[in-house]
């Protein structure tokens, strides 16, 4: 009976933990996820070209400020404002290469936050697209 018992619990155990790895979650070591992490060092650390080489050269980037097509359109628009704020994504979900994720956005000079929800495919360690889902002002 003690031996039924544990097995029925550890059976139970084992659902509930591939219940909770299931449903698109992304792994911590996901190469996809290891893109948008450098992104974020890279950009917190003020960058721009260790940023920029995380994309395509016909990368398209669409937000709140507008639609940029091509890795010059998306650069010239990362000039203005990688000295503005910092980020800090996470909540990864990953569906093939493609992940959905937020991003707080946190102002270096005072306390202004977005928090920012995107949609991001990545193709051979690079950003493809990347598009703005949602946004929540000072969350």
């Amino acid at each position: 009976m003690n031996t039924l018992f544990r097995l029925v619990v550890l059976s139970a155990l084992s659902l509930s933990l591939a219940a909770c790895g299931g449903g698109g979650a992304a792994p911590a070591d996901s190469p996809e996820i290891a893109v948008i992490e450098g992104i974020e060092a890279a950009w917190n650390a003020e960058d721009l070209d260790k940023v920029m080489s995380y994309y395509t050269d016909d990368a398209v980037s669409s937000n709140s400020l507008g639609k940029y097509t091509g890795k010059d359109a998306i650069r010239t628009e990362w000039e203005k404002w990688i000295n503005v704020f910092t980020m800090d994504c996470r909540n990864y979900s990953q569906n093939g290469n493609t992940l959905t994720y937020e991003c707080f956005l946190e102002a270096r000079e005072g306390t202004n936050t977005t928090l920012e929800y995107y949609e991001t495919v990545i193709e051979n360690g690079k950003i493809k697209s990347e598009i703005l889902t949602g946004q929540n002002l000072n969350p």
